[in-house]
């Protein structure tokens, strides 16, 4: 009888669960993107339109993550105030905080916070490329 599946054995995707746009748990371990920083979800969103691009960006990882077959987490050092592990999360080849940065729906993880409430005019050069923002689907 022919066989209807090849003998190598099945490749594991590990288990992942997005619970912000820059933190994750993989496979029970908790891990925060060390080089993005993305907009608070409700109730912790400091305005509407943090909370919108929260959501935004939490729907674009989920996606990503969802179609995903590899998965992989490299600790960069140092824990985050949830004692979350910072660390690049590449997900099938792609740095996931990158592509965050990339999209416009997160900012650069460099020391200056970005205040996703604020006028672009004064906190522009700390966040997200407005190119991104301002993208327009075809």
């Amino acid at each position: 009888h022919p066989k209807l599946f090849a003998d190598a054995p099945a490749r594991r995707v590990p288990h992942v669960v997005v619970v912000e746009p820059d933190a994750l748990v993989v496979d029970g371990r908790h891990v925060r993107l060390s080089n993005a920083v993305g907009p608070q979800t409700v109730p912790h969103a400091a305005c509407w339109a943090e909370a919108v691009a929260a959501h935004q960006a939490r729907d674009t990882v989920r996606e990503i993550v969802a179609s995903a077959q590899d998965v992989a987490v490299t600790p960069t050092g140092g824990v985050d105030e949830y004692n979350r592990a910072f660390a690049h999360v590449s997900l099938d080849g792609l740095d996931l905080g990158l592509t965050l940065l990339e999209r416009g729906l997160a900012a650069p993880r460099n020391g200056t916070p970005f205040d996703w409430c604020a006028p672009l005019s004064t906190s522009l050069r700390t966040g997200p490329s407005i190119s991104a923002l301002a993208a327009l689907d075809d």
